[in-house]
């Protein structure tokens, strides 16, 4: 077995992570400044047209390359390239296909999307966004085939690319056009811009990539039978539709989780537009901090897929949920520290982040930070069941999910002594609907059920004691400098600096609190690159 095939999940997972830190990095880079460039209610339109993007996104891109992940990984373990790279012929006509489709309605209608939405000013940020859909389907063809192949560093390399594109090309445009005096609907076109040419960049770089990195065709002495067009397209279908309906709805109901805070803060809670325009930006503000921990799930959903798919062929099902356990417990060490620790801290990091942003973000990221852990662990679950051959599973734990969404969101945020708060309270509601219901059909269907106590026990334990450590070095700093009011780039030295010592006290015990309670084990770190080695550094046993 080459060594590209002798990956296991993790590895791939690991190298991603990597990637990860480094997009998040420019990320930041992007959308903090991008923030406190656009007021409140600039952000609200930036943060809708995302939405809409990604709805349309989602349709295109969301199943199928999971399912072609899934195909190409079962073949590529049989050996089979000429079945490989007729399954890579097939996603990629498919996936420009249903990406043109998507570009073509938001270009056609962009201000009849724009007025579903309550917010008619965003209707050119839809039109520059539009192209965008097309460039990211054809990317994702690219990508689904290397992931197919256990092979994460494309994919890793070109997500740097796009970001650090998007973070010159939208913040520079973004930055010129307010500087120039243009309105903030078209200081929000020019972010946008951004997407679009990295999206451009992206695809560039897988194409040429993957074609310098694997053969465009199979080798000659390659002597398996491809399957017909037909068998694939039926097959991609059969997986990707059950996965892209589920996203789907959810996406759609993220679409009209947006209309519904808006609507009910001016109709029912008695806002006018632009006040109800500044609490949905700063709402929108505080999502982007509660974001950052689903990017480090992004690359065991990524390696998920294959590796529970590909183990299920050669190993049995035992070892399928094995590695499922596995993902979700490392998923817990990475995303539960980082949810207590963006609750405990809420209050500061909305002042050091969007000094100029509403009141209202603290106690809003407080929420979403409590939320933040259910977040991640129902995507990760969303994966786990399709790969395990379960497709139909996780639709209707998010239809579940999204309809006790929508309804709490309805009636918390009408109410005006709620109001814009009742939106996090929606989305906490619908997240431990969907996990508990995740968690009910992996006991059901899988080999054996998880066990919860391994996956969050220890974990649970050092997030919780590192989360009263930073708290208390917080509080005890930010008390003891309260008279200093000195600012640096507009962000006040009182608040600042205890973030960072809270937040670097918090890295340090929860780092020490896993090794000693052993919330990661000598078998945990074999599956990283070079882990067995870190671990005997670190006397992990």
């Amino acid at each position: 077995m080459s060594e590209k095939k002798g990956q296991n999940f993790l590895h791939g997972a690991a190298i991603y992570t990597v990637g990860i830190i480094l997009v998040k990095i420019l990320g930041a880079v992007y959308k903090i400044p991008l923030g406190n460039i656009l007021d409140d209610e600039g952000f609200a339109f930036f943060d809708i047209t995302y939405k809409i993007y990604n709805f349309f996104l989602t349709i295109a891109t969301a199943g199928l390359p999971v399912a072609m992940s899934r195909l190409i990984s079962e073949a590529d373990s049989l050996d089979r390239d000429n079945q490989v790279y007729r399954i890579f012929k097939v996603s990629t006509a498919t996936f420009l296909a249903l990406g043109a489709v998507g570009t073509a309605v938001m270009m056609l209608f962009p201000s009849e999307i724009a007025s579903y939405m309550n917010k008619i000013q965003t209707t050119k940020s839809i039109f520059v966004m539009a192209p965008s859909v097309v460039l990211v389907c054809v990317t994702a063809a690219y990508r689904g085939y290397a992931q197919g192949h256990a092979d994460m560093i494309p994919t890793t390399v070109s997500q740097v690319v796009e970001t650090a594109v998007k973070v010159v090309v939208g913040l520079g445009a973004a930055g010129w056009l307010y500087k120039k005096g243009y309105s903030m609907e078209i200081c929000v076109a020019g972010a946008i811009l951004g997407t679009t040419v990295s999206s451009l960049a992206a695809m560039f770089y897988m194409m040429a990539a993957v074609h310098r990195k694997y053969p465009v065709k199979p080798p000659k002495e390659a002597n398996d039978k491809p399957p017909s067009n037909k068998w694939v397209l039926s097959n991609l279908l059969r997986i990707g539709i059950p996965i892209t309906i589920s996203t789907s709805i959810m996406s759609v109901i993220q679409l009209m989780d947006a209309g519904i805070t808006m609507s009910q803060l001016k109709n029912a809670a008695g806002y006018a537009d632009q006040a109800a325009g500044v609490l949905y930006g700063v709402y929108g503000k505080a999502m982007t901090v509660y974001n950052v921990p689903s990017a480090f799930v992004v690359p065991f959903l990524s390696s998920i897929v294959p590796a529970v798919a590909a183990a299920r062929m050669k190993q049995g099902p035992g070892e399928a949920a094995n590695i499922a356990e596995s993902a979700m417990r490392m998923c817990t060490l990475l995303c539960l520290p980082m949810a207590i620790g963006m609750a405990v801290l809420a209050e500061p990091c909305m002042k050091v982040l969007y000094p100029q942003a509403a009141s209202q973000g603290a106690l809003l990221l407080f929420e979403l930070g409590i939320t933040c852990y259910f977040m991640t662990m129902s995507l990760m679950t969303n994966s786990i069941l399709p790969a395990n051959g379960n497709e139909r599973l996780p639709l209707i734990s998010i239809v579940l999910g999204g309809v006790v969404k929508v309804v709490v969101t309805y009636v918390l945020v009408g109410n005006p002594n709620i109001n814009i708060y009742g939106a996090p309270i929606g989305t906490l509601c619908c997240y431990i609907v969907m996990l508990g219901s995740n968690l009910y059909f992996m006991a059901r269907h899988m080999a054996r059920p998880v066990n919860i106590g391994r996956v969050v026990g220890r974990s649970g334990l050092s997030a919780v004691i590192m989360g009263i450590a930073a708290w208390a070095v917080w509080s005890l700093l930010h008390g003891l400098m309260g008279g200093v009011l000195t600012t640096v780039a507009g962000r006040e030295l009182n608040v600042m600096l205890p973030l960072v010592a809270a937040v670097g006290t918090g890295v340090v015990v929860y780092c020490v609190l896993v090794i000693a309670l052993r919330a990661i084990t000598l078998e945990d770190m074999k599956l990283f690159p070079k882990g067995e080695k870190l671990a005997k550094k670190l006397h992990i046993h």
